[in-house]
């Protein structure tokens, strides 16, 4: 276990969480998993307008 503890999380990837650097980190990786959600619900809203506008094109033409 000697040899893997410096390979299992340094510093760095898993900071004191009681730092500014720590809650820092944190805070940017909720914000990048915000904004990625956010950009997947506007996908999705405009896949589902472009359905429904379609839909009822085909109904006015049938």
């Amino acid at each position: 276990m000697n040899l893997l503890h410096p390979f299992i999380a340094c510093a760095t990837c898993l900071p004191d969480q009681s730092t500014d650097v720590a809650r820092a980190s944190n805070m940017a990786i909720l914000f990048m998993v915000g904004v990625v959600f956010s950009m997947f619900g506007v996908i999705l809203k405009v896949i589902f307008n472009f359905a429904r506008k379609q839909r009822a094109h085909q109904d006015l033409v049938s």
